[in-house]
């Protein structure tokens, strides 16, 4: 690899939150100057006995993961003559607009040459015009877009190792299976069906093929 070439950063967009299907891609005219990668942890401090002269804090888990850079569009003929609203409706078709195959907008990864810098989704973006047109068509113009993180619960499982009977399990399906029995498997009672069903997003409890993988998280 030629460490001085010029490499573009991308947005790359899929339909899952496994991110195997891909959607589409985005790639940036204007690398981004900066950029912000911001995460936080989430204690607990209320468990600590009445009149005890400090709090005990507990760990929870992890918080909320944001990515904030800027995007750069520009029409002048510096970097390209393809109108600046064209540019941006190129990007918003992939990360803000509602698709109706997964009704809802789809998930992206930010890659900067092999690196992936970021995945999540679009939370919100601000479109600022910088210079227009003696016509009021915009010439140049100014995105900042703010990402929330995203991590399929099935690869936050694996990440994690956990194997504790009374942590959240994958399972696949066998021939055979049915959603009462599994469940009755794992929380040695079927009523909680529903509830995994639910949880999987399954049409009918009946829908279940051999090989598919369902979560079963801790219930209350």
């Amino acid at each position: 690899m030629d460490s001085g070439k010029l490499t573009k950063m991308k947005v790359v967009a899929y339909t899952d939150p496994d991110f195997s299907e891909q959607k589409g891609e985005y790639n940036l005219l204007v690398n981004p100057e900066k950029y912000s990668d911001r995460s936080e942890l989430r204690y607990s401090t209320n468990s600590s006995p009445i009149g005890v002269s400090s709090e005990t804090v507990r760990f929870r888990g992890a918080g909320t993961k944001y990515f904030r850079f800027s995007f750069f569009f520009d029409s002048t003929g510096v970097i390209t003559l393809d109108p600046v609203d064209k540019q941006i409706d190129d990007l918003t078709q992939l990360v803000f607009t509602y698709n109706g195959d997964i009704h809802e907008p789809n998930y992206v990864k930010l890659f900067w040459g092999t690196q992936t810098l970021f995945q999540g989704r679009l939370k919100e973006w601000d479109i600022n015009y910088s210079m227009m047109d003696l016509d009021g068509t915009p010439l140049r113009a100014e995105i900042n877009a703010l990402f929330i993180g995203s991590i399929s619960v099935k690869k936050k499982v694996l990440e994690e190792g956990k194997n504790s009977s009374d942590l959240t399990h994958i399972r696949m399906v066998k021939a055979g299976d049915t959603l009462p029995a599994m469940c009755y498997r794992i929380y040695g009672d079927s009523k909680y069906y529903l509830q995994i069903a639910n949880f999987n997003s399954l049409d009918s409890i009946y829908s279940l093929q051999p090989g598919d993988q369902l979560i079963f998280p801790p219930l209350n």
